[in-house]
């Protein structure tokens, strides 16, 4: 299936995805065999663009791979990698190869990765890169303004952090990439549910939440040095309750229980219409039980 974003809000349908992380090899064998494991529990599965700055495996490769087992890609678009020439090729190899949804991001910075001194390209900022994307599907134009054949089919997703600003200015980013034609978003990790009860009220307030669908990240926590790695990544909070459980209970186990308990809240707050799960560091192979306990399978099921 398509996550054809415009159609779940208005079915207040609600959509689970995963991510996964492309391998740092040629061989695509880990990460199919990585995607089996999330068929049938995910709408779609989101594929990381070298991500922490980490090369990697290309995302739309990996995605022809995924989709040849059944699972609907979602791949990632980083500005800090690529000017708008690549980034046209990508969207036109995308199209060619049947991708129908992406998200535009910038890219965490490349001192925090393998290659520090690479240089960052950052040709176009994320707002404006939206405006050209959605040109190209909906007018089916270049970024130079050529006309295609055919206009291709594809859904923009973005992603917003929710700390780190004032409530306000980040609404006006996330507002602003709806004017833009972004269809879905993903916030970054919650772990917080009242920083993200926050953001969400002003969402509403302007009435976003009927015109973007809006999806909470996820992350199981495998035990408290985790945590510390999860509060490197840049606009993520985790508050003490979480810390206080896992010092109770250090392990994986604690921290599944964790993750299905904020699933649970999370599918509560009004105007969130999705979860995007997000098992960096490994555990793919609990995404189903979390699913599952969180009580999802059987909302997917009377939704679909």
């Amino acid at each position: 299936m398509t996550i054809y974003l415009d159609k779940q809000v208005n079915q207040k349908e609600f959509t689970i995805t995963a991510e996964l992380v492309p391998p740092r090899h040629w061989n695509p064998r880990s990460i199919i065999e990585k995607a089996v494991l999330f068929r049938g529990y995910v709408d779609a599965v989101d594929i990381s663009d070298n991500l922490l700055a980490v090369a990697r495996m290309s995302p739309a490769v990996c995605a022809f791979f995924i989709k040849q087992i059944g699972v609907e890609p979602i791949v990632q678009i980083n500005l800090r990698d690529r000017n708008r020439l690549g980034i046209q090729s990508d969207l036109l190899g995308l199209a060619a190869l049947g991708i129908r949804n992406i998200t535009i991001l910038g890219g965490y910075p490349a001192k925090v990765g393998t290659e520090p001194d690479a240089k960052e390209v950052y040709d176009l900022p994320t707002m404006e890169l939206v405006k050209y994307v959605n040109r190209f599907i909906q007018e089916g134009k270049l970024f130079d303004g050529t006309v295609m054949e055919e206009p291709p089919q594809m859904t923009i997703g973005t992603v917003e952090n929710i700390v780190g600003k004032p409530v306000k200015e980040l609404i006006d980013r996330l507002e602003a990439k709806v004017e833009a034609g972004a269809k879905f978003v993903r916030t970054q990790l919650v772990f917080d549910l009242d920083i993200l009860e926050e953001w969400m009220e002003e969402a509403r307030r302007r009435d976003l939440h009927n015109r973007i669908t809006i999806m909470a990240s996820i992350m199981p926590l495998r035990d408290l040095a985790h945590v510390e790695k999860a509060l490197k990544i840049p606009g993520v909070a985790v508050p003490d309750w979480v810390k206080q459980r896992l010092a109770v209970h250090n392990d994986r186990e604690e921290g599944l229980k964790i993750a299905t308990d904020i699933m649970k809240k999370v599918r509560e707050i009004e105007g969130i219409r999705g979860i995007h799960i997000r098992p960096l560091g490994g555990g793919e192979e609990s995404i189903g039980a979390i699913i599952e306990n969180a009580g999802f399978t059987s909302l997917k099921t009377a939704v679909s």
